[in-house]
């Protein structure tokens, strides 16, 4: 996994309209792109409404992965939102985590003010992730 990603600024605006669209509940979806640059957001809903579950709905986990393949796109990382705490993973989300070799981000929406972070999970402790946005 690559040590700094850069993410496009529209995806950006994607994962913020889609997580506010699900608020108060938790947004998910997959990043993808090529090499260490994030182009694309895929939504993806959750099978029930836990705080922190990652667990996708499977047909839309299948189909996420087939048309990222289809469209010769890396998936680069795993997205959720944080409604009501700060971007960091949570306990569930630490322990819940089976994609090491993916990033993973959080866009907070506490407070109403948005905060995205970028992180590597491994054997249950978070390591930030440094990214630039780019237009």
């Amino acid at each position: 996994m690559p040590s700094y990603f850069t993410i496009h600024h529209y995806v950006i605006n994607e994962i913020k309209e889609y997580c506010l669209e699900k608020y108060p509940d938790e947004g998910y979806g997959f990043l993808a792109g090529c090499h260490s640059t994030i182009t694309h957001f895929f939504p993806i809903p959750c099978q029930n409404r836990l705080p922190c579950s990652l667990e996708l709905e499977p047909r839309a986990y299948f189909n996420t992965i087939k048309k990222m393949r289809n469209d010769r796109l890396e998936w680069l990382g795993v997205m959720h939102s944080h409604p009501f705490t700060r971007p960091y993973p949570s306990k569930r989300d630490l322990s819940g985590w089976n994609f090491a070799d993916k990033s993973f981000w959080i866009l907070s929406l506490k407070d109403k003010e948005l905060q995205l972070c970028a992180y590597t999970i491994k054997n249950n402790k978070a390591n930030p992730l440094m990214f630039k946005v780019i237009e």
